[in-house]
């Protein structure tokens, strides 16, 4: 009989994956505590020590992966499940990942493929959403305060790029200006990591070695993620300021972004208060992927079509394979065609809503938590 610890931190989805393991019938216990650093913290590590000796545990659960998890799991020797829903990893160590407790699964086949060819006990698993954790009953008042035409939820991804290639030559700045550009002309893959060469960073690091009194020098990880979030600023920026030019535009953030003049800023959106609202309320939820995900549907995509919203995303490999374009969501190739299906949903409204509808009865369908847990305690 199966006896879970579930690890949980301020994350997504923890409500969802409760409510999946009680009707599931799997007995478990939740032990809640928030990292400011998550590889190192000694007191968690006692306090996690303690608690999962308390109890004869079959199995820990965690969304996201957590080195120090991982550690005591390995030290007791109980198999630790990760659900992984960002796309890279957050982690400066990545040989934790190796450790034979692990079972990762992640919503990126592309990266979950990356960390199987490496030798990680790695797997493949899509997101999932509970419709009835977003379901709300919205009065008029919530109605006029979040209808819109057009929101995005999330990061505009102000980098540090400009300070980082400060003090680079034209040369190198021309080179990863065309490793920008590049990228943004590209829908379904991430062509980054083969751009960065290692000709390249050495290039860099001679140009930092020149100024740079702390002897900081630039790391292959650091600089692929810097350019995807780059190139995601610029193209949800462009996105934005396009909209924003002809219909009423929303962004919800935490990030200032001035040089959207026209477009609203509306600050955070509380993932469970808010943000069903917010994509019930908008005739199009906006979703631009981080670059860094190869061909993944991301969170925020399920989380829309969960909350009966209308989704127009950039192209992911994977939408084409669970979902039915241009009848469950809206997918599209370039910036140019984002404007004009954008333009032609907002002006056809019974079309809109069915496709709207359609989502949601695909994800109450297939994108269950139920389903996913049973699948990763019981045929994986």
């Amino acid at each position: 009989m199966k006896k879970i610890l579930f690890f949980q931190w301020h994350s997504f989805m923890n409500k969802g994956m409760e409510r999946a393991l009680q009707k599931l019938e799997i007995p478990y216990d939740t032990f809640f505590y928030q990292f400011e650093d998550w590889e190192h913290d000694d007191r968690f590590l006692e306090l996690f020590r303690k608690k999962i000796k308390e109890c004869a545990y079959t199995d820990v659960l965690s969304v996201n992966f957590s080195p120090l998890v991982s550690q005591i799991c390995e030290e007791v020797a109980i198999p630790y499940t990760a659900w992984v829903y960002d796309s890279p990893i957050h982690i400066r160590d990545t040989k934790c990942l190796f450790r034979s407790c692990n079972r990762l699964f992640f919503f990126d086949r592309g990266q979950a493929e990356e960390y199987q060819k490496a030798g990680v006990c790695a797997y493949h698993m899509p997101l999932a959403v509970d419709t009835d954790v977003f379901h709300m009953n919205v009065s008029r008042k919530e109605r006029e305060i979040y209808k819109t035409d057009v929101s995005l939820v999330g990061k505009v991804y102000q980098t540090e790029y400009a300070y980082f290639t400060a003090p680079l030559t034209d040369y190198i700045k021309g080179y990863l200006e065309g490793i920008v550009n590049a990228q943004m002309k590209v829908y379904g893959g991430y062509l980054i990591p083969e751009l960065v060469t290692q000709e390249l960073l050495d290039h860099m690091n001679g140009e930092y070695a020149k100024v740079a009194t702390d002897g900081f020098q630039m790391g292959r990880q650091e600089l692929e993620f810097m350019l995807a979030c780059e190139t995601t600023g610029r193209e949800r920026y462009m996105a934005l300021a396009l909209l924003s030019g002809h219909y009423n535009v929303d962004l919800y953030s935490t990030d200032k972004e001035t040089r959207l003049p026209k477009v609203h800023m509306k600050g955070y959106a509380d993932y469970y208060t808010q943000m069903p609202l917010v994509f019930s309320q908008s005739k199009i939820n906006l979703n631009i992927s981080l670059k860094t995900i190869k061909t993944g549907i991301p969170l925020r995509v399920t989380d829309v079509m969960g909350c009966g919203g209308f989704v127009l995303s950039n192209y992911q490999q994977e939408l084409e394979e669970y979902f039915v374009i241009g009848e469950e969501c809206v997918v599209y190739e370039n910036l140019q065609d984002m404007f004009i299906k954008a333009k032609y949903y907002l002006e056809h409204e019974e079309e809109r809503k069915r496709i709207a509808m359609a989502g949601l009865e695909r994800v109450k369908r297939d994108f269950t938590f139920e389903n996913r847990l049973h699948r990763m305690f019981n045929e994986v």
